[in-house]
């Protein structure tokens, strides 16, 4: 028997015409299955960062800086790099990685920042929340987190998350001061001078010179320092408040207090945690 016969069927049977349309559709499907297997082959490629192929929730890790807010100075002493917040859910977990305390002009109250190194997870593809998940609360700028430890309980305001960075942008930044001082203050301050507050040096006297004043019995002190700024958005902070020229600022230290108008504002450098 003829491969095609004289009407044209392919061995007699099918149409040649027929068998390669066939032929076509099946060739097409095959190729269709083939751009599927691709576009799923495990790597994340074809899906959203929240999910995998599987539509499961996805483990990660973020590393947040959280506002405290104002703190009493015997609970700021307390907040520490190392502290870890338990949590009843299977594989997260909030560590403190760094810590960032100043005095308010009180005196007795702080300003405290943290930076912490958070483990949670991204939900499935189909779920109707999309944010990172901590404890089963969502994790955003603008949020609120407990900080909940063995020895203390606190809430704050995310105001970074970012996938990497275990410091806070801090600075060391120089300002003039001026103040009118009694005789023996004056000659109680000294360049090396420290600011401690809740454990930490937060400023340091590094010049300082004195005027007598005609008629007077008080002295004149122009005195520079270094504050161990915060980086709020690319303004330098201490105590939460910026540093602008004309503002008050108090200085402690085991032998005098001082509050000066600050004249002027020097550069900053900033302060690598690693050195």
């Amino acid at each position: 028997m003829p491969l095609i016969d004289d009407e044209g069927n392919l061995f007699g049977v099918v149409n040649v015409i027929d068998a390669l349309a066939v032929c076509l559709v099946v060739a097409v499907l095959v190729a269709g299955v083939a751009v599927v297997g691709a576009l799923n082959d495990g790597n994340g490629t074809g899906g959203p960062e929240t999910g995998d192929e599987n539509n499961t929730s996805q483990q990660a890790t973020r590393y947040a800086t959280i506002d405290l807010g104002t703190q009493p100075d015997y609970v700021a002493e307390t907040v520490a790099e190392g502290d870890q917040v338990a949590v009843a859910t299977e594989g997260h977990n909030l560590t403190l990685t760094d810590v960032y305390v100043s005095p308010t002009n009180g005196g007795d109250d702080g300003h405290v920042v943290v930076r912490a190194e958070i483990d949670g997870e991204y939900p499935p593809t189909d779920a109707d929340e999309t944010a990172f998940q901590f404890d089963n609360s969502s994790v955003r700028i603008g949020s609120d987190v407990a900080i909940d430890t063995a020895d203390y309980e606190l809430e704050g305001t995310v105001q970074r998350l970012e996938e990497d960075g275990t410091t806070l942008r801090t600075a060391r930044t120089t300002v003039r001061l001026e103040s009118n001082v009694s005789a023996t203050t004056a000659d109680a301050i000294e360049s090396g001078d420290e600011y401690r507050f809740a454990g930490r040096t937060v400023a340091t006297v590094t010049d300082v010179t004195t005027t007598e004043l005609d008629n007077s019995s008080a002295i004149a002190v122009d005195l520079e320092a270094d504050l161990v700024t915060f980086d709020r958005a690319g303004t330098q902070t201490f105590g939460g408040r910026s540093l602008e020229t004309g503002s008050r600022l108090t200085l402690r230290t085991e032998r005098y207090d001082i509050s000066g108008d600050l004249l002027r504002r020097g550069p900053s450098e900033p302060i690598d945690e690693t050195d």
